[in-house]
């Protein structure tokens, strides 16, 4: 049995499960996945899809024939690529800091590949935002706040899902510290 947290938690599965978040119900073919992840060799990324299938967090929605070659098309299991709070719960400090790093680098290169967008685009206002607060909030207010957020979240991204192709996508990382 493959470990859930370890197939998602790594730059390039997570790279994967954001291609495959971004074709929708569609699907992609290895092929296309690799066209749409430019820094990674093919065999790499044939290698982690394998990893993600043997872990359920992806699938095979069809597959097509295309001359000799079956093409198959690849969806993420939404409810499985959502690593649960008992694997966290499960995992080690080392690795949780493993994952909270490769966390970190997935931004990183997001944000990289945004300014060389901007950059190739020769537009010059930068939208994004970074902030950081500290609040003293008892418990109460303190899960309070953590289930306005995720509602808040849920309820935009489930109306982005009806807007049109055209829309840029916008990613919203939020990294909250229980206690410091």
């Amino acid at each position: 049995m493959v470990n859930k947290a370890e197939a998602l938690i790594h730059p390039v599965r997570i790279k994967i499960s954001q291609a495959l978040i971004r074709s929708g119900e569609h699907g992609l073919t290895p092929l296309e996945m690799v066209k749409m992840i430019k820094d990674v060799p093919q065999a790499t990324v044939y290698r982690h899809i394998q990893v993600m299938l043997d872990a359920g967090i992806i699938r095979i929605i069809k597959e097509k024939k295309v001359r000799s070659v079956v093409e198959k098309y690849y969806v993420l299991n939404a409810e499985e690529a959502k690593l649960k709070g008992e694997d966290w719960k499960n995992a080690t400090m080392e690795e949780k800091l493993n994952y909270f790093s490769y966390y970190q680098i997935a931004l990183l290169n997001q944000y990289e590949s945004y300014l060389a967008k901007l950059k190739n685009q020769e537009r010059t206002q930068d939208l994004s935002t970074f902030s950081l607060a500290e609040m003293r909030l008892d418990e109460k207010s303190f899960h309070d706040f953590q289930q306005e957020l995720n509602e808040l979240i849920v309820k935009y991204h489930n109306s982005s899902q009806t807007n049109k192709d055209s829309e840029p996508f916008r990613t919203f990382a939020i990294t909250i510290i229980p206690e410091t």
